[in-house]
């Protein structure tokens, strides 16, 4: 809640119109990722396999202050989207409060992130892949899981609240034309997918902080709803054409919620973290397309709905080893369940410096029966 301010007092500099802390207040995070994935395809005429070793998310994290009240946070990498937020925070006595912005891929709340479920803070060791509400807004259709948003906040050790508005997001312009995903790459077009001035959605998140028996525990809840425009048809070549989901005078809308519960402590010297949550999408109805539940007609007939549990432990001062399981049920003909079971294992070398490996099987990929794809990733993370 503090917008990266917390952190070193004011200096003294001959122009005020400067604001500069005495002591250096920014963090710059390395993170290279190399990955190992085999993927399978099984269909009645028999089955395919591919195996790929890449690197994963290759970014530089920076965040700091910029004023007394505010700070901001980019990610350079990791491909074109341009993620970064811009936060501002007052103290108003018992509460603190202030007006974020955010273009980001972490999430339609990442104005104000203080849960380790999904989002921002999900990440570490990969534990936020098995989250239901992170696989339903990264299944978001046309944005691809990345958001625009504007979010007002105000919060304590008690709880916090922000309500805000998001629009589906390209990193580079939103509320614009998307490329359809439907399509293979070479054949995808800017404006596959022609949208009139688009309109956002609003957003609610709420969260509430407890202790339990000397445990830090978090629930937590977000609602998602509204129309962000009116579709004016498809454009881009001729095969795109046939995408009738968005044909003129269909609405896109954002119609989602979700649950969260956290509970963390320590037993002896072991620390320890439970993490669980719940999320569901509406179906679409008449000419109205439900951003969340996929392009696929067949989806849009039935609600989404899905889960996670997932647990992490400390046994000792530098070592963390975590296991999940989710599932994402979508309405299919026959129905398609996303299964994903994510084992991981972080190692900290320094205090600013670990290195993580996970493996994640994922079965139902993209909702299609039969296709499964294994992941090993390699996650190195340095603070300088």
């Amino acid at each position: 809640m503090g917008a990266l301010t917390d952190v070193g007092e004011q200096a003294l500099v001959e122009d005020e119109a400067l604001s500069i802390p005495a002591v250096l207040n920014a963090t710059v995070v390395f993170r290279p990722q190399i990955q190992n994935q085999k993927t399978s395809t099984s269909t009645t005429s028999g089955s395919t396999t591919t195996k790929t070793i890449s690197y994963g998310d290759q970014v530089v994290l920076i965040g700091g202050r910029i004023g007394p009240n505010a700070g901001a946070f980019v990610e350079l990498g990791g491909g074109a989207f341009g993620n970064h937020q811009l936060f501002t925070s007052f103290d108003l006595g018992g509460v603190k409060a202030g007006l974020n912005y955010y273009n980001t891929g972490f999430g339609e709340d990442a104005g104000l992130q203080l849960g380790n479920v999904w989002g921002q803070h999900g990440a570490m060791m990969g534990m936020r892949s098995v989250s239901a509400n992170q696989k339903l807004f990264k299944g978001e259709a046309l944005g691809g899981g990345q958001f625009a948003g504007l979010a007002a906040w105000a919060g304590n050790d008690m709880g916090a609240i922000q309500i805000g508005l998001v629009v589906p997001s390209d990193g580079t312009t939103f509320g614009g034309n998307f490329a359809d995903p439907t399509v293979p790459p070479a054949q995808q077009t800017a404006n596959d997918i022609q949208i009139s001035t688009w309109k956002a959605a609003p957003m609610i998140r709420a969260q509430g902080f407890f202790d339990v028996g000397g445990m830090s525990a978090e629930v937590g809840a977000i609602f998602v709803s509204g129309n962000v425009g009116d579709a004016l048809g498809t454009g881009g070549s001729a095969l795109n054409n046939v995408n009738t989901l968005f044909a003129a005078g269909t609405q896109a809308k954002l119609k989602r919620w979700g649950l969260e519960a956290a509970l963390e402590g320590e037993m002896g010297d072991t620390q320890f973290g439970v993490y669980a949550d719940y999320a569901s999408a509406a179906k679409s109805s008449g000419n109205s397309v439900n951003l969340y539940n996929g392009f696929n007609a067949a989806r849009q007939s039935k609600t989404v709905n899905g889960w996670s549990i997932r647990g992490t432990v400390k046994p000792v001062h530098n070592l963390v080893l975590g296991l999940g399981y989710g599932q994402l049920k979508r309405g299919l003909t026959g129905d398609v369940t996303n299964k994903t079971l994510h084992v991981a294992a972080e190692y900290e070398f320094y205090q600013n410096f670990v290195v993580a490996l996970t493996y994640t099987d994922e079965k139902g990929v993209g909702f299609v029966n039969g296709a499964t794809t294994k992941t090993t990733l390699l996650d190195i993370e340095a603070l300088l």
